[in-house]
């Protein structure tokens, strides 16, 4: 019998026994064991620093869902979640990791969404739900289409680096008066950026809020070009290369250097 533990339930807000729900779902190579730690352990790290946490043999995932919400949201749309994941993998192994044009998706588009905004419902606190209650009636009943405009799902591929999960974090951009809100949550073969009213972090990443828009039952062949974009360091949206990183310590040291002289 699986452990249980009681708390509030991410999506419905019920104070019930917690099941553990895995981000991504198990089947989606998320099955062996993983290091997880706390944002203040991972803060600062550099791509090539060991990782202080602690190891979750069943995969990556917290006891953030009740049972109910848990197998609903796991039978409705996961299968089909996965399904995209491995069509992912497969498509990243045939160009040896260089995805550069359009290629063919099969997929059922909202059930991918809805679990895309499941996971986001586990990475971030319970309050999430009371600030997009939309989104809860969006996961909680299968057939409903479409959430908040001023709500944007973006993806990507992703096979180089560490993965990684953020609830909503502000992050100043030079230029913008406004924040740029957003949460991610990435493990290979695949990232998702959730934003709130505001422009993405990084121009690449592509927009697959239209996902809502199809039926339930709503089979549909897509050409999609989504890009690599690597996850060395810790930081939410931070997709840059370890030459990029390297590069811009040494900038910085320079400077540090220029400065004190």
């Amino acid at each position: 019998m699986e452990f249980m533990k009681n708390g509030y339930c991410r999506i419905c807000g019920l104070y019930r026994p917690l099941s553990f729900e895995h981000v991504p779902p198990k089947a989606a190579f998320n099955n062996s064991r993983v290091k997880v730690a706390s944002f203040n352990e991972v803060i600062g790290k550099g791509p090539n620093e060991i990782l202080q946490g602690k190891i979750s043999q069943r995969g990556r995932g917290d006891y953030t869902l009740c049972e109910r919400c848990n197998n609903r949201t796991g039978k409705w749309y996961a299968p089909d979640f996965i399904e995209w994941c491995f069509q992912s993998a497969l498509l990243i192994k045939q160009t040896n990791g260089n995805p550069t044009l359009f290629y063919l998706h099969y997929l059922f588009p909202l059930r991918i969404i809805k679990q895309i905004v499941v996971m986001f419902f586990s990475v971030n606190h319970s309050g999430f739900r009371l600030t997009y209650p939309e989104l809860e009636k969006f996961v909680l009943n299968k057939e409903r289409r479409f959430f908040d405009p001023n709500i944007h799902i973006y993806a990507y591929y992703n096979i180089e680096g560490g993965s990684r999960t953020s609830g909503i974090v502000a992050r100043g951009t030079f230029g913008y008066s406004s924040p740029i809100l957003f949460s991610e949550t990435n493990f290979p073969p695949l990232g998702f950026v959730m934003t709130y009213n505001s422009k993405p972090p990084d121009n690449r990443l592509v927009d697959i809020s239209h996902f809502a828009t199809y039926a339930y039952d709503e089979f549909k062949i897509m050409t999609i070009k989504l890009p690599v974009l690597p996850t060395h360091l810790w930081y939410p949206g931070d997709y840059r290369t370890k030459k990029e990183i390297e590069d811009n310590y040494q900038r910085n040291v320079s400077n540090t250097k220029k400065t004190n002289s």
